[in-house]
């Protein structure tokens, strides 16, 4: 039997201004409770703001996931108020998480991961001048960090999902029928919020690029499966594997190892460019996959 659309909680008030306004709204709130955790940061923990801008320790590294609570509030708040919709409804039609669909989403990012350490130890065995990968962080005390920062960062990659594919792709998609409109615009919106020349310098274009491609990919596979679980699966699963193997200087508190690459090098813009053709590689196998086999959902019609 064909599940209801992933859409369907939205239909009932789907008008653009409301969308818009709700948009505007959570953001305000992300704002202000981001605002107050830095204020508390500074005034009951004594960090610094360079402290939290480099995040080269655990605790500042932590001021980079937990504004993203104000996501959360913020839809919460907003839902109700402007779309008579539950919080839970961005989920899709079930009102849940789809925790079988999060660990297909987990397990693609595994493979994803698996080709891309291929290709880094490749370039180690056939490329003398490929940057070393240091150990930033002891082993004992990354594994002591490792629960509160899966946690973390289930939160934060939880509150992106759900804000530019269970609120603006479903509020779009019941609005209108164009994918350019209802996956692509957000998506490209989910990338230009990543762009920060200041950190990457060019590669921030890359940078957005590869977010814009993995948003619309996250789009289509919340369409076509009707729930947000394996999106979730893969934003979680990804942005762990950069606690993993992260790029030096970035994030330092958090991260086990390091490639020995400024940010703004010719290996990092080379690094994304194989990140972003690997994800479109596996999107298209699964794509093709799902197209033949129906064992996660069927369709919808228009879908």
């Amino acid at each position: 039997m064909t599940q209801p659309p992933f859409w369907q909680p939205a239909l009932g008030r789907p008008q653009l201004w409301r969308t818009l306004l709700g948009l505007v709204l959570t953001g305000v709130v992300f704002a202000l409770v981001a605002i107050g955790l830095i204020v508390a940061a500074v005034k009951f923990f004594g960090l610094t703001r360079l402290q939290m801008a480099e995040a080269d320790t655990p605790g500042a590294a932590m001021m980079m996931f937990l504004p993203f609570l104000g996501f959360h509030i913020g839809l919460a708040l907003v839902l109700p108020l402007l779309h008579k919709r539950r919080y839970r409804s961005l989920f899709g039609p079930s009102l849940r998480l789809n925790l079988r669909h999060f660990a297909y989403g987990v397990a693609m990012i595994g493979v994803l991961g698996g080709a891309s350490l291929i290709v880094t130890g490749l370039e180690q065995l056939l490329y003398p001048g490929a940057p070393e990968i240091t150990q930033v962080r002891p082993l004992a005390g990354w594994l002591a960090w490792l629960p509160v920062f899966a946690a973390l960062v289930l939160m934060q990659s939880l509150a992106e999902e759900l804000v530019f594919r269970g609120y603006l792709l479903g509020q779009l998609r019941a609005r209108f029928r164009s994918l350019w409109i209802c996956a692509v615009l957000p998506s490209a919106l989910f990338g230009m919020l990543h762009f920060d020349a200041n950190v990457w310098d060019v590669n921030a274009y890359m940078y957005v690029l590869n977010t814009t491609v993995v948003g619309v990919i996250a789009c289509m596979v919340t369409l076509r499966t009707g729930n947000l679980g394996a999106a979730a699966g893969l934003h979680f699963a990804n942005n762990m594997m950069a606690l993993l193997l992260g790029v030096k200087g970035n994030l330092a508190g958090a991260t086990l190892f390091a490639v020995d690459a400024t940010p703004q090098s010719g290996y990092i813009t080379w690094s994304f460019a194989v990140a972003t053709g690997l994800s479109v590689l596996l999107f298209a196998l699964w794509w093709r996959w799902m197209n033949r086999q129906h064992v996660i959902a069927n369709p919808p019609a228009g879908a």
